[in-house]
């Protein structure tokens, strides 16, 4: 019996629009990790960017132990890299590691929507129409809330997933899936308004498709969607070299918990 969108996800609903780096004494010990994760793969925190230990122990009036293990996780994850005697670094994107993120992605949910295809029901169609709708109020804003967007994108691939009783796989891909998340912030970030545009026009289409049962139409649209970022990663890498793996010029100085990174790269792109 398929599940009847009980979204779940990594980003579950409602949005929360709080930045992940807020200052909150009420923080408790097993908060630590999906702060800091937030932090990292929503590009709060600039990749290459060095903290420590005590750091997040001072900001957050934290002990060590929930940090060390929250950071252990993170490493575990390939979002963080300990460094002996140097504290901890946000690990830059890995191109080769968001290749095989992407892959998983794309092989899983294609079969999930040849899955959503079979059993969808009008119903199931509702939550994706009002996907949608939101997110043309998000890209008719002056400002645009690329985190948000972001969401809203999420919550849209979700419904394939909980329709088709197969969150559990959903979860597998957020769980390994950080480079190629902030693969997708990044390009987000600096391409602005006409990024995001384009994903609604995919996003539109293979709605279409979906309704029509067209299984070549959607799955040329999907696949289109999701190969997004190869035509975009060269581009992104020559603006952005010291955000890469294997670039070499790394900023190792100390991390201003207070900056927004995304924020301050969208900010560069209008000057």
């Amino acid at each position: 019996m398929k599940k009847r969108l009980q979204l779940k996800g990594e980003y579950a609903l409602p949005y929360d629009d709080r930045p992940a780096l807020l200052k909150d004494d009420s923080l408790n010990e097993g908060e630590v990790y999906p702060v800091l994760r937030r932090a990292i793969v929503e590009l709060y925190l600039q990749p290459g960017a060095t903290l420590s230990i005590k750091d997040i122990c001072e900001y957050y009036k934290m002990g060590r132990s929930p940090v060390r293990d929250a950071l252990m996780r993170l490493d575990q994850e390939g979002l963080v890299t300990l460094l002996p005697q140097r504290g901890t670094m946000i690990s830059p994107i890995d191109l080769a590691r968001v290749d095989q993120e992407r892959f998983l992605r794309l092989s899983v949910e294609e079969e999930v929507m040849k899955l959503f295809m079979a059993c969808y029901t009008p119903s199931d169609i509702a939550p994706l129409q009002e996907i949608l709708r939101q997110h043309h109020e998000i890209c008719d804003k002056k400002e645009v809330d690329i985190r948000q967007f972001l969401w809203l994108d999420d919550q849209f691939h979700e419904v394939f997933f909980a329709v088709t009783d197969k969150l559990f796989c959903l979860h597998a891909i957020q769980t390994v899936g950080g480079h190629y998340r902030r693969m997708r912030m990044l390009t987000c970030g600096a391409n602005g308004r006409a990024s995001l545009e384009e994903i609604l026009r995919q996003h539109s289409a293979l709605l279409t498709a979906l309704q029509a049962r067209d299984t070549e139409m959607m799955r040329n649209v999907f696949q289109f969607h999701l190969r997004k970022l190869d035509r975009e990663e060269q581009i992104i890498q020559k603006q952005y070299p010291y955000l890469f793996e294997g670039s070499g010029a790394r900023d190792f100085g100390g991390l201003l918990w207070k900056a927004d990174f995304l924020h301050t790269l969208q900010r560069a792109q209008k000057t």
